[in-house]
């Protein structure tokens, strides 16, 4: 019977051994190749995500202005409602890119802000940190960037080279509530009235005596799928019952902008007829309807439409504006009449200096009118905005 030589048998075994060492050895390297993807993997799943967190939070500081504007107009007695982005003096780029560098993020490009008012904004994010690319990755022309030290950036662990950064982008919008006056029966009316009790916002009271952080939750922000399609021009908003506003017609050389568009929204109105108590918001020719307005909506939704804010009625708007002789009167000053025990029970808006005349919304069962002020004896004279302006 043959033996097959022992030396062969060892030999036999200890190849075997070798074989298993390599198995395992390759095994081992596999794992640490996997290992190494799954970890670039997961690192980029992690800086999406934090992108993303940077660009909602840049979105929703983008707007944040806006509704702090309103927010602070509600505690002083004003209704903010159609106030837009125009009057905060932000810059909507700025307030952007402090809140994606709070979550290390950077703004890519500009801000879209969309909506009439400009309270909804879009904006794009890329990741302050970056994945390196490993040398095999580069191109030729990343390959003379690196050498040249250009378009550099710089991972997590303060590595620099060329590399991939997450990109995210989010929109967000202000939601105002619906705010009103209680206790104004009456205002706006040449015949008297009370002075508004209180001024309250979403179920909140604003004024007086509202609470920030209460009236703060009601004026929203919240993050939203679509832009808005109407644009945002950076300008006041402004039109008509039926469209845009119209011409002003000539005025004298140097009138501020915003008085133009004071006294434009004023002539999109005449022929609407007078409503008590109207909002001035939606003002019809057919009839009287709680969108149309009386004399103090009429003012402060023609400087509105002028971005400036000014007091609901005709008793919160004569202690607000700066008075001015009756020799100094310029277009867009307001006239005011009839005092009464509370202060002044009308007012109407200049449209022509020169000539004594004024735009009104007179009285129930009438319509919005131009006419002058000549022989009806006004109280005086008002400027509700900045002669700087």
């Amino acid at each position: 019977m043959l033996r097959q030589p022992k030396i062969g048998m060892r030999r036999l075994r200890k190849d075997d051994g070798a074989a298993a060492t390599t198995l395992v050895i390759g095994m081992a390297l596999l794992l640490c190749a996997a290992t190494v993807v799954f970890s670039r993997i997961a690192q980029a799943g992690d800086m999406r995500t934090q992108t993303q967190t940077a660009a909602d939070a840049a979105a929703l500081g983008a707007v944040k202005p806006l509704r702090d504007h309103a927010v602070e107009l509600a505690l002083n007695s004003l209704i903010p409602n159609g106030i837009g982005y125009w009057a905060t003096g932000a810059d909507v780029d700025d307030e952007a890119q402090k809140y994606a560098a709070k979550n290390n993020g950077d703004v890519v490009g500009k801000v879209h802000q969309t909506g009439v008012l400009g309270d909804v904004a879009k904006v794009a994010v890329a990741s302050g940190d970056c994945q390196l690319k490993k040398d095999g990755e580069l191109t030729a022309k990343e390959r003379k960037d690196l050498a040249e030290h250009r378009n550099l950036c710089t991972d997590k662990n303060g590595r620099k080279g060329i590399g991939r950064r997450a990109k995210a982008t989010a929109i967000a919008k202000v939601i105002m509530p619906e705010c009103r006056y209680h206790g104004m029966t009456g205002a706006g009316n040449p015949d008297g009235g009370q002075i508004p009790a209180w001024l309250e916002c979403g179920g909140v009271r604003a004024w007086p005596g509202g609470d920030r952080a209460a009236l703060s939750r009601v004026f929203k922000i919240r993050l939203v799928d679509k832009k808005d399609p109407m644009p945002y021009t950076g300008l006041p908003y402004g039109a008509g019952p039926t469209g845009p506003l119209p011409d002003p017609g000539p005025l004298p050389p140097g009138t501020p902008e915003q008085v133009r568009r004071a006294i434009a929204f004023a002539y999109a109105q005449l022929g609407t007829w007078y409503q008590w108590g109207g909002s001035c918001t939606s003002p019809s020719r057919v009839s009287a309807t709680p969108g149309n307005c009386d004399c103090s909506s009429l003012t402060q939704m023609a400087y509105r439409a002028a971005g400036i804010a000014i007091p609901r009625t005709t008793y919160t708007q004569w202690p607000f504006v700066r008075h001015i002789p009756p020799g100094q009167v310029k277009e867009g000053d307001l006239v005011f009449f009839h005092p009464g025990p509370s202060g002044p029970e009308h007012v109407a808006i200049v449209v022509d200096a020169k000539n004594h005349i004024m735009i009104e919304a007179p009285h129930t069962g009438a319509r919005v009118r131009r006419v002058t002020y000549d022989g009806r004896n006004p109280m005086g004279f008002g400027r509700p905005y900045d002669s700087a302006a």
